[in-house]
């Protein structure tokens, strides 16, 4: 299993806020709980900017967390776990001063409490919001993310304002929390209002559109100056935004091996937005990318090995095998996919069958669905294999069941987290 140096940089922000918290004095009397409440605020706090900073998309994503892609996930959890801490303070420090007014503790007036009550409704229903857009479309879903400004920006403000620490004081607690906002407010604005500029450094020009399978459209781009720098497997945004075609960043995986001075990109219509580039998009028409970015990298795995891709998860594979694969490895590919009509690359794949690439096509509609059964019928039982698959996650899941009773000897299984349409 790798290393995530991601995970110990999130565990290691909480310890040193504990760490740093217990040195620090209220600046007026407050109850145990309210103390203790408001180290749960700073827990949220440092939540939200690295929240924030995962949202930026930044290169080194890559290498916290093996892949931009998983990043995501502890994106999704750190959200989770912040908005819990947040409702936990809010209960917290009311029941704090509720012991402070039985034991005749004063406390003053706080204009800046609504804003903190605020930003914990505000979130959410954003996230209520967001996890039903997602279900209906990814650029809704993104849109609605770019509000979760609002009540980050309104928690920082009571923060600041009903804070019971000298918030500005250069005490080693005050002191990094300010850093971990400065981090944090930076993130956000430059995700929602500077990323979508500055990111997007490689320009492209369509130099050909196929369609090669069933709703599946291949995008050829030639480099206007810059050429992207890739590896076999990565996957990058893409946006063009001239004359009719209004379509905004999405990651696609590149799905060519690395070739100078163009960049491919195989788009299968799965959601409004992309369909609506199959309308728009010309032969001529300008391109920008950002990235490269992920780990799914093979060659980091165990030499013998299976790659499974389902419908358009085929695209890392064809990058994969158009490049030179270490004569030291043996690969068996497995690409599954409904019917001829929707087989993208299928008789390409073929001919780029060599000696430790052993390339099994599977139709679906003739076969039924891919299973381990048939896999095992290539694979040696003591061999100890490693998994490389790309396509819908509920065959990833199926598949992955079934190899827990194969008899097969299975190393890791390896996948791309995104799910985005």
């Amino acid at each position: 299993m790798k290393k995530k140096p991601g995970i110990l940089l999130i565990l290691f922000s909480m310890i040193i806020t504990w760490a740093l918290w217990v040195f620090i004095k209220p600046t007026r009397e407050i109850s145990t709980l309210s103390e203790y409440s408001q180290l749960i605020a700073s827990f949220a706090l440092v939540a939200f900017a690295l929240i924030n900073f995962i949202s930026t998309r930044n290169k080194i994503l890559d290498v916290l967390f093996d892949g931009l892609d998983k990043s995501y996930i502890y994106h999704k959890y750190l959200s989770i776990s912040a908005l819990v801490l947040v409702i936990i303070h809010n209960i917290t420090i009311e029941l704090g001063k509720g012991i402070e007014r039985s034991q005749g503790i004063p406390i003053p007036r706080d204009p800046y409490a609504m804003y903190g009550a605020f930003s914990m409704y505000l979130f959410i229903i954003l996230v209520l919001i967001a996890i039903i857009a997602k279900k209906l479309n990814y650029e809704r879903w993104k849109a609605i993310h770019k509000f979760m400004i609002i009540p980050y920006a309104m928690g920082i403000y009571h923060y600041y304002g009903s804070a019971t620490y000298a918030v500005f004081s250069f005490k080693p607690f005050n002191i990094w929390l300010n850093i971990v906002n400065i981090m944090g407010i930076s993130s956000v604005i430059y995700s929602i209002f500077l990323y979508e500029k500055i990111s997007f450094k490689y320009k492209y020009k369509v130099s050909s559109l196929n369609i090669v399978a069933d709703g599946t459209l291949e995008i050829t781009g030639s480099a206007l100056k810059k050429d992207i720098d890739y590896k076999p497997g990565q996957f990058a945004f893409i946006k063009t935004l001239q004359n009719d075609n209004k379509f905004v960043s999405h990651p696609f995986t590149i799905s060519e091996a690395p070739k100078k001075g163009e960049l491919q990109f195989t788009i299968k219509g799965l959601g409004d937005h992309t369909k609506e580039l199959f309308d728009t998009l010309k032969v001529g028409d300008k391109f920008e990318v950002s990235g490269p970015h992920g780990k799914f990298n093979y060659k980091s795995g165990r030499k013998r090995q299976v790659w499974i891709a389902g419908g358009i998860g085929v695209t890392p594979f064809r990058s994969f095998s158009q490049a030179e694969i270490p004569k030291d490895f043996l690969v068996d590919f497995f690409y599954a996919f409904n019917n001829e009509e929707e087989s993208a690359y299928s008789e390409e794949l073929e001919g780029l069958q060599r000696d430790n690439l052993r390339v099994h096509l599977f139709n679906s509609k003739e076969k039924g669905f891919l299973s381990v059964s048939e896999i095992e019928k290539y694979i040696d039982t003591k061999d100890t294999i490693d998994i490389y698959f790309c396509g819908p996650a509920p065959m990833r899941e199926s598949l992955r069941k079934q190899f827990a009773n194969s008899h097969l000897n299975i190393g890791e299984l390896h996948y791309e987290h995104f799910q985005f349409k």
